[in-house]
């Protein structure tokens, strides 16, 4: 989906009951596993980041196997389980001071050399903030991802992962998402 074809998806969905709703789950599970703009090993390195930060031990038995049947090694893996401890490690946005610091840190976390490109660490983070629901998070990882070479598609991709690791409270965080988006996309034309 793209960022267009966004407004008219939100209208079908407002239209949508239980049976619908159940379809789309299901049309969301395979479109998280074919490959798209992200690969499906990305893909499942975002699944397991998810499942690490919800504590989900056979979530994380089940993407640990499949990110390595995609080819992922053990250092993405621990980077993966390093990403989710700093984004734990993240103070609530009230306290500006410590949100500041946080994030500051969280540049230099992201931008260190790894296995992991930064762009796909920061779809993992913007995973799990979805997940969670935090505004903030949102916007941070969304306009960071983009900075460094995600496209929106790319933002999108990570949306049907969510929804299928937590459900209907994603879409709540759609709004935060595009708004995201936009402001990143408004900083790369700046």
């Amino acid at each position: 989906m793209n960022v267009t074809d966004l407004p008219s998806a939100f209208k079908k969905a407002r239209e949508y009951g239980i049976g619908e709703y159940l379809e789309l789950l299901g049309e969301l599970s395979q479109e998280s596993t074919k490959k798209g703009i992200l690969d499906r090993k990305t893909k499942e390195l975002i699944t397991l980041g998810i499942a690490l930060a919800k504590g989900c031990h056979r979530c994380i038995s089940i993407h640990t196997e499949a990110a390595r049947k995609m080819g992922a090694k053990g250092k993405a893996l621990r980077e993966v389980s390093k990403l989710v401890l700093f984004i734990n490690a993240s103070p609530g946005c009230d306290s500006v001071d410590l949100w500041d610091e946080w994030r500051d840190s969280w540049k230099s976390f992201s931008s260190a050399k790894g296995p992991l490109e930064r762009a796909h660490r920061e779809l993992i983070a913007l995973g799990i903030a979805l997940v969670r629901q935090q505004a903030p998070h949102i916007d941070l990882h969304t306009r960071a991802a983009i900075k460094h070479g995600a496209d929106a598609n790319a933002v999108f991709e990570v949306v049907p992962i969510a929804l299928l690791m937590d459900g209907a409270p994603v879409l709540s965080q759609i709004p935060c998402l595009v708004d995201a988006i936009d402001q990143a996309q408004n900083d790369k034309s700046a």
